[in-house]
């Protein structure tokens, strides 16, 4: 509750009358219960132990009249009979009524179920017993009668049924009577406290009344004097430039408001002064919350640091842009050098390109693919060179137009940039073992719409787009490259061969001017053979001519 000084004055002097209310109501309290207390004994209780008296009286007056009945007043209508039919039929009735209502305002059920029982036992089996007993020896004449005599005494004698039932009736009389007596006494010490703790209270009340008043003097003096002074030492000082450093304690008045609002300044100037640094270290992420919404300062503060942190950001940005740029451009050259020493041999070609691109993208493996189109009607795609963890490795791999990523990427001749691999696709190995990679990319290397062949890096880490962007860049020198290699392989195979025909058309030409000049060897020869034979044919003829002239 906020509480203005009026109100803490009028509330201490509250306190005082309230108490003075409470102590009189407690006052009242206790002479009510004390009067309430010797109500109920005088009336319920006392009363109450005067009827079981005669109760017991009853029951003990009824062990002897009937006694009397069977042993002694053998006439009838003696005084002693008499008095036993009235205890029956009136006197045991009218006590017992009146226990029964006052019983209604005993403290204990327990003390009720007790009486309950006793009367019970009294009617359901105590006076029907002695009404057996009247009805059998209601004449002179039956004590004569053995049978009636026999049958009757031994129930009444000393230590028959009915009287241990009597005085099983009495005990239980007597023990009630007991317990109301201790209920009394217990009633009357009760009174006898109220009144010492009664005493004890007015003493103490008087007492604390007293310090009460002294006290809220006190505190009131405190509350006003002690606050306004320790406010105005730190406004005095706040004047000079010193900010206090403890907390002035708050209260619920007006001087509790001014200290908490003081309090509450100097903690927003501390947490200016606190802000102000973290911007000058460049933090400007620090948290500030202004005062209030009018708190002008707070929110041109806040605005300050907004426009610093906005322009920190773009130059941040600037220079990340520029240091993608620059590796972009470094990046170029590298591999516009690899690819420029490194035309002849395809296969290390694809391993410097493949090996000097993991390690410049920061991947933890690779692999570079050429398409084989050796026999038009049958591409293919092969595995030329693969790199991880600064290993060279040596895989023959082979894979069918639109087998896998590779083939798929080749056909769509876009890029796949998988973020989610599935877990048979590829593994990492390292020598802590092996890991499916967190990121695989995988580009065509396309020169004039023709694709010479692919890139495939995986990494542990996400590829940035910058990243992507340079690797799609340096593929089309790559293909130009392969494209170059390839072709100056195919001419050099070309050149090749039109030596060994060129050697083979000499070594032919050679054995035909050797096979040319055996045969005009033997067309001389034959030529000369000819002659020869004609002039034989010729020496013939003459001779026949000359013999058949003889």
């Amino acid at each position: 509750m906020r509480l203005k000084i009026a109100a803490k004055i009028g509330l201490g002097f509250g306190i005082i009358t309230i108490a003075v209310i409470i102590n009189a109501w407690i006052t009242s309290i206790a002479l009510e219960s004390s009067r309430d207390i010797n109500e109920k004994i005088t009336s319920v209780y006392t009363p109450s132990q005067a009827y079981i008296s005669d109760l017991h009286t009853i029951i003990s007056d009824s062990r002897m009249l009937i006694k009397s009945w069977v042993f002694i007043d053998k006439i009838s209508d003696t005084p002693d009979k008499v008095t036993l039919k009235e205890l029956h039929s009136t006197n045991y009735k009218t006590v017992m009524d009146t226990l029964k209502q006052l019983s209604a305002f005993w403290d204990s059920t327990r003390f009720q179920s007790v009486l309950l029982k006793i009367d019970s036992v009294i009617v359901d089996s105590l006076f029907p017993k002695h009404q057996y007993i009247m009805e059998q020896l209601n004449s002179f004449e039956q004590y004569d009668d053995p049978f009636v005599v026999f049958e009757v005494t031994p129930m009444v004698e000393e230590g028959g049924e009915v009287m241990m039932l009597t005085n099983r009736i009495l005990s239980m009389i007597e023990s009630l009577q007991m317990k109301q007596e201790a209920v009394v006494e217990a009633g009357q010490q009760q009174m006898i406290s109220t009144f010492n703790r009664f005493q004890q209270w007015i003493l103490i009340m008087g007492l604390i009344l007293v310090i009460g008043a002294i006290v809220i003097g006190i505190i009131t003096i405190n509350s006003l004097a002690v606050p306004i002074n320790h406010t105005k030492n730190v406004l005095l000082s706040m004047g000079k430039g010193v900010l206090p450093k403890e907390k002035l304690k708050e209260g619920s008045d007006e001087v509790g408001q001014m200290s908490k609002a003081l309090n509450m300044l100097v903690q927003g100037l501390r947490n200016i002064f606190n802000f102000s640094l973290e911007i000058g270290k460049g933090n400007f992420d620090t948290h500030f919350t202004p005062l209030s919404d009018e708190d002008v300062l707070g929110h041109s503060l806040l605005d300050m640091r907004n426009e610093l942190k906005k322009a920190a950001e773009e130059e941040n940005r600037r220079k990340q842009e520029d240091e993608q740029r620059n590796w972009a451009a470094q990046g170029v050259a590298k591999f516009s050098d690899i690819l420029r020493k490194n035309t002849d041999e395809l296969e290390e070609l694809s391993y410097n390109i493949i090996s000097n691109l993991v390690k410049y993208t920061n991947s933890n493996q690779g692999g570079i693919y050429i398409v084989n189109d050796n026999d038009k009607d049958n591409l293919f795609i092969e595995m030329k060179a693969s790199y991880a963890y600064d290993r060279r490795k040596f895989i023959t791999k082979r894979i069918e137009i639109g087998e896998g990523l590779v083939g798929r990427c080749y056909q769509e001749k876009e890029k796949i940039y998988l973020t989610e691999i599935p877990h048979d696709y590829m593994k990492i190995t390292s020598g802590l073992g092996e890991d499916n990679p967190r990121a695989l990319l995988i580009v065509p290397l396309i020169y004039n719409d023709v694709i010479y062949g692919l890139v495939e890096i995986a990494s542990f880490n996400e590829y940035a787009d910058y990243l992507i962007e340079f690797i799609e860049r340096i593929g089309e020198s790559i293909a130009a490259t392969i494209s170059s290699s390839k072709a100056q392989i195919q001419t050099a195979i070309l050149l090749e061969q039109s030596q060994q025909q060129a050697e083979e058309m000499s070594s032919q030409e050679e054995e035909m001017r050797q096979n040319m000049e055996e045969l005009r060897a033997t067309q001389e020869q034959s030529a000369r053979r000819e002659e020869e034979l004609q002039r034989e044919v010729g020496e013939l003829r003459k001779r026949i001519k000359e013999i058949t002239q003889s």
